[in-house]
């Protein structure tokens, strides 16, 4: 028997598929950075952790920057449009970089490719905004699906290529899956967007402010930067933890962890919009949150390889719901015909969020130790559930059967 799809149901597997190309592509230099810097001339090691941190940051600044211009225009030219915009700009920066020839070369490159992606923020206002309110977080979650599942499957195949073929073509390899993406997109997503007529046509200040102004608009652009913080936090010294436990094959040791959070990740983003349906979306994000920020209090107490993989392993799975739970909230918040200004100003949150959370981390550990960060990331985040429980409201398109 055959199935026949929507419209909304296409353009989201069309999407999922495009974005989880997309983004392994992104993915797949992260293990190698430092190295292509070392063939560039930094030689130093400790040079080369700074000038990979420079490049992250630029990348991390321009996306902040640029997101709220590109959420802004999207409301003005259509989602696709900007989706493939970003898909073109990677596409473009990304095979650029596999030429360059000094480390300058490389910092701008990656400047301008914050500047022009943004495929996350893209992706989520098109879904958001031709999918059916009851159907909202299934989608958002199969969206951020996408990028837990490129995250854990890029850095492998990248670090695998570029044993095999090379940094350089590895490079050439992700801007190729971009076009793959932009392909997938400029086919098979129908967007039925109206323009605004020149009566209807607002600002980019406009737009930001009236998506300000709605109700609790601020307050959950507020809590995705924080439980988009809450994972960059504690990043950097998880490999120093799992060393702790054991100086055998840290490296592979500390991957193992890192898949320990985003398989299950990837699973509670779709699994955790059928309970959304049931009990509420706002009260699904409460559990979410306050089960991530215990379990995180609790890592900081694991002794053990074995009890610190599955104490990140639920973590995984209250994260991985708080995300999609959060971007199905403020798309049906969102003013009419606004939605990707206010993704353009979750992107820009994210953003900031991974530029300056991995900092505050290492400072943590620094002067508190290796341990001290989980039960501060966990008390934050249990607060925040506290926050949302107090002063978010269930839209009423999202109200439990």
């Amino acid at each position: 028997m055959r199935v026949k799809l929507e419209q909304w149901e296409k353009n989201l597997y069309a999407v999922w598929v495009g974005q989880f190309l997309a983004l392994m592509g992104a993915n797949l230099v992260f293990p190698f950075i430092p190295f292509f810097i070392g063939d560039l001339g930094i030689e130093d090691k400790s040079s080369q952790a700074l000038w990979t941190g420079v490049s992250s940051g630029a990348t991390g600044a321009m996306l902040f920057v640029s997101s709220p211009i590109w959420g802004s225009l999207a409301d003005r030219f259509g989602r696709k449009a900007m989706l493939l915009r970003a898909y073109a700009g990677a596409m473009v920066t990304i095979t650029l970089q596999a030429l360059v020839q000094s480390l300058w070369q490389l910092i701008a490159l990656r400047a301008l490719q914050g500047m022009f992606v943004g495929t996350i923020p893209a992706a989520t206002a098109l879904v958001a905004a031709g999918t059916p309110p009851r159907r909202v977080a299934y989608a958002l979650g199969l969206v951020q699906m996408a990028v837990f599942t490129s995250q854990t499957v890029g850095p492998v195949v990248g670090g695998l290529m570029a044993q095999a073929v090379g940094f350089r073509w590895t490079f050439a390899l992700g801007g190729l899956m971009y076009v793959v993406s932009f392909v997938l997109c400029w086919f098979f997503v129908k967007e039925d967007f109206q323009r605004p007529g020149p009566g209807q046509r607002v600002s980019y200040v406009g737009n930001l402010r009236t998506v300000l102004q709605t109700p609790t608009m601020l307050l959950l652009i507020t809590v995705m930067f924080l439980v988009s913080s809450a994972a960059v936090f504690v990043r950097p010294v998880v490999p120093l933890l799992v060393e702790s436990f054991t100086t055998a094959s840290v490296e592979t040791k500390s991957g193992l962890v890192f898949a320990a959070i985003a398989l299950p990740s990837a699973i509670a983003a779709v699994g955790s919009g059928r309970i959304a349906m049931r009990s509420g979306y706002r009260n699904a994000l409460v559990v979410a949150t306050f089960g991530a920020g215990v379990t995180y209090a609790m890592v900081g107490f694991a002794d053990a390889l074995l009890p610190l993989m599955a104490l990140m392993a639920v973590v995984g799975i209250f994260s991985g719901a708080m995300i999609p739970m959060v971007n199905a909230l403020i798309g049906a918040s969102a003013p009419a015909g606004k939605q990707g200004s206010a993704f353009g100003l979750v992107g820009s949150a994210q953003a900031l969020s991974f530029a300056i959370a991995p900092l505050l981390g290492g400072v943590t550990a620094d002067r508190l130790g290796i341990h001290a960060g989980f039960p501060i990331i966990g008390a934050m985040l249990v607060a925040v559930a506290g926050l949302i429980a107090l002063t978010v409201r269930e839209p009423a398109a999202l109200a439990p059967e």
